[in-house]
């Protein structure tokens, strides 16, 4: 087997990049936990969950704004003083909040919503940094691939590591112990000399950023946005969906098999394009990627489904995802000039972000209002979203990229 037969094993080979991938998805756990851990503080202290939804949608949607900002200030000054201040702000506002929500909600509310904002932006950072880092062609297309993929392995540690950290800290210091994992991940990135390098070529070319104006105003790279919040709601509607379906077939444990297989899905649809990178342009693939993720969850709808068969479609509605991804962000380093470039994939992670939050949202709206029985219409909603939203990635929809 050589590297350049098998570009993923190319991409582990070079230099840094194993160190980037682990400590950048070390630094990006506390978004995989944050949401349950918050959740189990609340409600082992007031039991509220009306509140510990509306704490831990302040904390998403205000890390869906953080993101971008903080990118566009690496692309100004750098990623290691953005990363590293951003990392122990966001850490101190995680302790702030674990110790104020029961004295003092209004408080970790707001706490909540600054942990959010000053998350580190880890995941543009790293993509920033791809192109740097490798060769161009089909070891670019199975860097960002592997990056996808791996994300994947962030949501199902996630889960695990909060249920561990309450056992072992209990509630109050399980969100210490989540916002302390992010904090080591972003120091432990900037201590390698990749960011460094990229941050030093930042401060002294200052110039190169004047002028340049914000990449989400660039229509194609709002379109690449649009597509991406797109394939988020599938994304997001599938926890609902495990949920719901849980509860229909009185099958105590389901959900859980249900994500962790469709993670699995997605860790295999990322291994086969790492090691055999789609042929074509990301221009010409968007689309086509876009509405195969779609298809790929219309399995679900049916939910006559033996419970080994669902289980099954829950995997196959995976596949699609990291190959989709990896597409939007080779995509994006495209559309995008180098100095803009760390901003323009924070955007895209806002956007993922959002239609994640919005899929699950929607759909646990029409569960509460109409039952389990509303399975079908969801998946059939977030299929036609998805579908719709991917034709505006169509490339006669294109413009030029920089």
């Amino acid at each position: 087997m050589t590297s350049s037969s098998y570009p993923m094993v190319s991409v582990l080979r070079t230099r840094h990049t194993g160190y980037l991938l682990f400590t950048s998805l070390l630094g990006r756990l506390p978004g995989a936990m944050a949401a349950l851990a918050i959740v189990q503080l609340v409600h082992s202290t007031s039991g509220d969950f009306a509140f510990a939804g509306l704490i831990t949608a302040v904390y998403v949607v205000a890390g869906a704004v953080g993101q971008p900002l903080l990118s566009r200030l690496i692309d100004r000054i750098g990623q290691v003083a953005v990363l590293a201040v951003s990392g122990i702000l966001s850490f101190l506002a995680f302790t702030g909040m674990a110790l104020t929500l029961d004295p003092a909600p209004g408080a970790a509310v707001a706490l909540a919503a600054a942990a959010g904002i000053f998350t580190p932006p880890l995941e543009p950072a790293l993509r920033a940094l791809w192109p740097r880092l490798v060769s161009p062609g089909p070891q670019l297309k199975a860097a960002f691939s592997l990056d996808a993929g791996a994300q994947e392995i962030i949501f199902i540690l996630g889960p695990l590591l909060t249920v561990a950290g309450i056992a072992v800290f209990g509630p109050v210091g399980n969100l210490l112990f989540a916002g302390g994992l992010g904090l080591i991940g972003a120091l432990a990135f900037i201590l390698n000399p990749a960011p460094q390098a990229a941050s030093r070529q930042r401060r002294g070319d200052v110039a190169a950023h004047n002028g340049i104006r914000s990449p989400i105003l660039n229509p194609a790279v709002a379109r690449v946005a649009a597509f991406t919040f797109g394939i988020g709601v599938p994304v997001g509607a599938l926890t609902i969906v495990a949920t719901a379906s849980e509860a229909a077939r009185a099958d105590a444990g389901l959900a859980g098999w249900i994500l962790a297989v469709n993670a699995v899905g997605a860790l295999i649809g990322a291994t086969v394009v790492g090691i055999r990178p789609l042929g074509s342009t990301p221009e010409r693939l968007l689309t086509l990627c876009g509405i195969l993720l779609a298809v790929g969850y219309l399995p679900l709808a049916v939910t006559a489904l033996p419970t080994w068969a669902y289980v099954v479609a829950a995997g196959i509605s995976g596949l699609m995802l990291p190959p989709t991804l990896g597409q939007v962000f080779e995509r994006i380093s495209q559309l995008s000039p180098p100095a803009a470039l760390t901003e323009a994939n924070g955007w895209v992670v806002s956007a993922m972000t959002l239609g994640v939050g919005a899929g699950t949202l929607v759909a646990g709206v029409i569960v509460g209002a109409s039952g389990t029985s509303a399975v079908m219409w969801i998946v059939l909603l977030a299929f036609a979203l998805t579908a719709l939203l991917s034709l505006i990635a169509l490339p006669s929809r294109s413009f030029p990229a920089r």
